[in-house]
């Protein structure tokens, strides 16, 4: 096992989905990124985003943009006021890997010390569909499953 690999989750460069950034200002975001570095990105409509953060639920409304190119994609993430989640003082909010078993490898994440932070919520049950982690160094991975991933290629394709 390499030094990234844990079972049922690859973090190998060639893995990683996106690179999630929060912005205070999403039009004016894709402006920046497409005038400074060419990289063209679709907003997508907003969507109810229902989780748990540090165990408790929540519920936002969150507007978020993918790079047409990738994956790996850029996301950008609406900053959200007075929310310890969507705040745009961090720069790069987290990294993001599809995995094949979202339940197993968010266990063993945080088996191996990297407690789950937030996680998608239905039905009462969580992680469902994304898992957040954070490590020791402040570094949050989010762990999405296949169907997920799935659901962004597709609202991607019809903001194109």
């Amino acid at each position: 096992m390499g030094p990234f690999a844990v079972p049922e989750i690859d973090f190998g460069p060639g893995k990683l989905h996106h690179v999630g950034i929060v912005v205070p200002d999403s039009d004016a975001a894709v402006q920046h990124f497409e005038d400074l570095y060419g990289l063209p990105i679709r907003l997508l409509p907003e969507s109810h985003y229902h989780c748990r953060i540090d165990g408790v639920a929540h519920s936002t409304v969150q507007r978020l943009g993918l790079s047409i190119e990738g994956p790996p994609h850029v996301e950008l993430l609406r900053e959200v006021p007075e929310s310890t989640v969507w705040h745009s003082r961090s720069g790069v909010h987290h990294l993001g890997f599809v995995v094949d078993d979202l339940a197993a490898a968010s266990a063993e994440l945080e088996r191996r010390g990297s407690p789950l932070w937030m996680g998608g919520l239905a039905g009462g049950q969580c992680p469902v569909g994304t898992a957040y982690h954070r490590d020791s160094l402040g570094l949050t991975i989010e762990l999405l499953d296949a169907a997920t991933a799935a659901r962004l290629a597709t609202r991607l394709n019809e903001a194109r």
